[in-house]
């Protein structure tokens, strides 16, 4: 299972995670579409961070009516030294109904050369029109945006953040719900988070979660000895995640698959089943001559199809992740092996 862990999205432990505001979305089009964030205060100059003043201090001098020298220098600070290169970085769209969500790319911050026109944006209303939008910050940091998310699709968690009045704001405390709106199946450390959606949105049998969670725990039970940890979050729709050490996930992410992925076609990802996961094992079997995975008893088909079942009754849709990692794992054995692989799942013919 090492080399499939390779395929699958691996978060640096020590990640810092960054919430940017965009001037009540006015420049939130200027920062997707160019790559950038910013941070205004242009007096403050990049210079000015090496100065031997306290930076408190340089605010004071250019802002004589700034009533919050020492959260500006903070913010200030935050924005060219505290966020890093490979930190995630969110910003809200107007009214926060869009989070888009970015990589930082450079180690240090630059300065725009801003059009006087907009700078002086307040001083000359003519122009308002031919600049809307643009922004005027000269301070800004490159950024490679990866995800655009609809508030009403996040985790409640981050509501709190989403809402925080600060122009830049530290999410570390966030980390795992930023990561789990980014990825539905990756590693972070030594362990793997594999997460299942809840489609259904009216209410949920008791009966149907219950045994399917049963179900889920039974074949897990049966590819690894390892502790898993599960998060709950089902409120029509929710989540189901599964956290385990790295193998021991992969396994449970395999196996239920190649039990349910090729059944249900509404799970919003049609895994072509024994496609993938049918190379898969097939080359398994070919590496152990053979021989079955010691201490693996797979379960049986009565708890397969109650699994199937309950998993069309729940709508339960399997990682998109899980999909891109195993085709891009079964893709890197056709280069080792003989064995032929395709590119893309085959479509099944009605």
């Amino acid at each position: 299972m090492e080399e499939l862990a390779k395929h699958i999205p691996n978060i640096p432990i020590d990640r810092g995670y960054w919430f940017v505001r965009t001037n009540s979305g006015e420049y939130y089009d200027h920062f997707v579409h160019d790559g950038f964030i910013g941070i205004g205060w242009n007096q403050i100059e990049l210079k000015h961070l090496h100065d031997h003043r306290p930076l408190e201090d340089i605010v004071r001098a250019k802002y004589k009516n700034e009533n919050r020298p020492k959260y500006v220098a903070n913010q200030i600070k935050a924005f060219c030294h505290d966020i890093k290169k490979g930190d995630v970085v969110l910003i809200p769209s107007n009214k926060s109904a869009y989070i888009h969500f970015g990589i930082i790319q450079d180690e240090t911050p630059y300065e725009e050369n801003i059009p006087i026109e907009i700078e002086d944006m307040d001083e000359h209303s003519e122009w308002f029109f031919e600049y809307e939008g643009v922004c005027p910050y000269r301070k800004r940091r490159k950024v490679k945006w990866i995800k655009v998310v609809r508030r009403d699709h996040l985790d409640p968690q981050l509501y709190r953040l989403i809402y925080s009045q600060h122009t830049i704001s530290k999410a570390d405390g966030y980390a795992e719900y930023i990561d789990k709106a980014l990825f539905d199946f990756y590693i972070k450390g030594d362990k793997c988070h594999f997460i299942l959606h809840v489609r259904k949105k009216d209410h949920i049998k008791a009966h149907h979660f219950i045994s399917f969670m049963s179900d889920l725990f039974a074949l897990a039970d049966s590819h690894s000895d390892d502790e898993i940890d599960i998060k709950i979050n089902v409120q029509s729709p929710g989540a189901i995640e599964l956290i385990g050490y790295i193998p021991a996930i992969i396994m449970i992410a395999v196996a239920l698959v190649g039990v349910i992925g090729g059944r249900v076609k509404f799970f919003g990802i049609e895994f072509d089943t024994p496609g993938i996961v049918g190379r898969l094992l097939e080359w398994q079997k070919l590496k152990q001559q053979g021989q079955t995975q010691e201490g693996v008893n797979e379960p049986n088909d009565e708890q397969k199809e109650r699994l199937i079942m309950n998993a069309e009754n729940l709508e339960i849709q399997l990682p998109g992740q899980l999909q891109k990692s195993l085709q891009a794992y079964v893709e890197s054995l056709s280069k080792q092996t003989s064995l032929p692989v395709e590119a893309k799942d085959e479509k099944k013919e009605e």
